[in-house]
């Protein structure tokens, strides 16, 4: 099996660690976290106030974490992913889910130390190539694409949905809002907007630092410009703006599309459950019963659309309203995406 090493084991270095719990597609032999406390981070691992505790055994011995009395990992604490010996660990694939910048850029030197692959849990221009399951996977070359970004959740969600309906009908132009749920470097207090990318800088959009438990915060999405990268047709057709919501996990996104050609619901409806009864990846999901966010955790699609709300009007705009969980659902992919870059590699 692969090995991997996960730099950053926060809550999507955790989520992917726990996917692959229950996939088993590779073995994490290394991780690097600034958290000093090999027992914390293995205490966090063990017990998730979102997607509950484990059953497996967890224990510490010096700085690995054993899992079940067999699998151990060893644990570093350095700042940076380039100090982090990982060819000591025969390491194949880095994942690097640490979010911040400056290692995205040591992360290229990896490839001199023997590491086959690295990949970054966000949307960086900077990378080789941006790879999004269910749209452009098969652009992938990794004898030329080293650093390879599995873009970020909205991305996964939106992308192989607005893919479908040009690929279909054509789109000429329109609209998104995203619901996103509150992230680790909000405030439950008002307070700076820092920067989790940058740390120890402040955000210039300082709402983000208004208290997160207490209203909707609107702000920019980077969705439509990430999407952008794997999908053309993408660029100055889309306006767009997110909301920063106070629930915990689970993003929605309301999407309108002009489309090109003659489209119904009835037909939307039937191409998109087609699709998924064909995929051979999480990616879609069609529900029709009457659920809300919290029915959607733990759910490994890129994107559950909401066919309750489909519908598409005289002019020939559809309205779709998308669910996804976006710690799950998108490390699901970035763990999909290892195995994929796997594959090549044999």
């Amino acid at each position: 099996m692969l090995k991997i090493g996960i730099n950053g084991f926060g809550r999507i270095g955790r989520a992917i660690f726990r996917v692959n719990m229950h996939k088993k597609l590779f073995n994490v032999v290394a991780i690097n976290d600034t958290n000093p406390s090999t027992e914390n981070l293995a205490y966090l691992l063990k017990y998730d106030s979102i997607y509950g505790r484990l059953s497996n055994q967890i224990e510490t011995e010096d700085n690995n974490i054993r899992i079940d009395k067999n699998e151990l990992v060893k644990i570093y604490n350095n700042r940076s992913i380039s100090e982090v010996p990982w060819e000591n660990h025969e390491v194949d694939i880095v994942i690097d889910a640490s979010g911040v910048y400056e290692n995205l850029k040591l992360a290229k030197k990896l490839k001199t130390r023997g590491i086959k692959s690295c990949i970054v849990t966000h949307s960086p221009d900077e990378v080789d190539k941006t790879v999004i399951l269910g749209v452009n996977e098969k652009d992938l070359d990794c004898r030329k694409h080293f650093l390879i970004s599995s873009s970020i959740c909205d991305a996964n969600a939106f992308s192989p949905v607005v893919n479908i309906l040009n690929k279909e009908f054509g789109v000429d132009h329109g609209f998104l809002t995203t619901l996103h749920p509150w992230l680790g470097y909000q405030n439950l207090l008002d307070g700076p907007s820092r920067s989790f990318a940058y740390p120890g800088s402040i955000h210039k959009h300082f709402a983000l630092g208004r208290a997160s438990t207490e209203a909707l915060i609107p702000k920019t999405t980077s969705c439509i410009p990430a999407s952008s990268k794997v999908l053309d047709f993408l660029n100055d057709k889309f306006q767009s703006l997110s909301f920063r919501v106070p629930t915990p996990i689970v993003s929605t996104a309301d999407i309108s599309v002009k489309l090109e050609k003659k489209a119904t619901k009835e037909k939307i409806i039937k191409i998109f459950t087609e699709i998924e009864k064909e995929q051979e990846l999480n990616i879609f999901h069609n529900n029709f019963e009457p659920l809300i966010s919290t029915d959607f955790t733990g759910s490994d699609y890129s994107v559950i659309i909401d066919h309750r709300w489909t519908d598409v009007n005289q002019f020939n705009y559809v309205k779709l309203i998308l669910w996804y969980d976006n710690e799950w659902g998108y490390s699901s992919r970035v763990v999909d995406l290892v195995r994929y870059i796997g594959t090549m590699s044999t």
